[in-house]
């Protein structure tokens, strides 16, 4: 969906990447086009939301995993707009496992 489709739905989320610290930037990087695109990929097909691969962070990396978040807007039935929520998942690097936490 286009950036102007996504603003008029409401659904628009700018990309934060630019924020990021250098190693960041990398391990998101890598999670939207990289090595770990598929697991990512596999892993916002799974959710009940829907996500935007595009729009990941990786937030930080430890020893075992990378932290992540996807930021969304969804919707409510009692809302009478959208609201931002945040998918947060741990990435396994090794094993291409992610977890919602």
């Amino acid at each position: 969906m286009s950036e102007i489709a996504k603003k008029a739905a409401g659904t628009f989320i700018p990309d934060a990447i630019f924020k990021l610290p250098n190693a960041l930037a990398w391990a998101t990087q890598e999670c939207r086009a990289g090595s770990l695109k598929e697991p990512v990929r596999k892993f916002c097909e799974a959710q009940e939301e829907i996500l935007d691969q595009s729009t990941v962070i990786a937030e930080s990396v430890t020893t075992d995993c990378i932290h992540c978040r996807i930021p969304c807007r969804c919707s409510d039935h009692e809302s009478a707009g959208t609201f931002d929520f945040d998918v947060r998942f741990v990435l396994d690097p090794k094993s291409g496992v992610c977890r919602r936490v």
